[in-house]
């Protein structure tokens, strides 16, 4: 639109025509405004689509499903190990990753349904089997014999020998070399004589393994 074409109209005054031009002139802004913006935004979608060319789509929807299965998975391994934690301290397991290594079936018992509970049933079954891997009940000594196993508590089998003294002096405290060679039943017998010492010697075993 011409300023001349105005003027051709009859009727319009000085002030009309100039209106009407600066209308003009403001809808002329607004349209290229709004093109430029049109052009930015299928300039962007069009990088956009650039950066999957190439792409498999399928292949990348199969990885993020694979991806997070593996995501749940050990989450769930996480949750289960953290119940098999909880229920060898509850069994009184002297040391709970030997206990949790020997227990069998430990793939079913993942997948149980009834998880907490098996696995505590697993445990007892255990220590049932195996006693010398938990805490006993812990005998009053008498008169600087051996303790006496409480009724009920007897071990099948061998009975309990407290370990003698293995350095010179009459040292009845072993080294953490000489609580490592001792069986089962050894440490059982320590732990009831001197049952801080046990702990101190089972703490270093534990950090040893870290």
């Amino acid at each position: 639109m011409k300023r001349e074409d105005l003027k051709a109209i009859e009727g319009l005054t000085e002030e009309q025509i100039n209106a009407v031009m600066r209308l003009h002139g403001l809808d002329a802004a607004a349209h290229q405004a709004t093109v430029q913006g049109l052009q930015a935004q299928l300039a962007t979608a069009q990088q956009g689509l650039a950066a999957f060319d190439g792409v498999d789509v399928n292949d990348l929807r199969s990885q993020i499903t694979n991806l997070t299965n593996q995501l749940s998975q050990q989450a769930a391994e996480f949750a289960f190990n953290g119940v098999l934690r909880a229920a060898a301290h509850e069994a009184g397991a002297l040391d709970e990753n030997d206990a949790i290594a020997l227990l069998p079936n430990r793939a079913t018992l993942r997948e149980s349904k009834n998880q907490a509970e098996d696995v505590k049933q697993a445990f007892a079954d255990l220590k049932s089997r195996k006693p010398y891997l938990f805490q006993q009940g812990a005998p009053a000594p008498q008169d600087g014999a051996g303790p006496e196993p409480q009724p009920g508590n007897e071990p099948q089998g061998n009975p309990i020998i407290i370990p003698k003294p293995r350095s010179q002096g009459g040292n009845a405290q072993p080294t953490l070399q000489e609580f490592l060679a001792m069986t089962g039943a050894e440490r059982m017998a320590l732990r009831t004589r001197n049952p801080a010492l046990f702990q101190q010697l089972s703490a270093l075993v534990r950090a040893a393994r870290h």
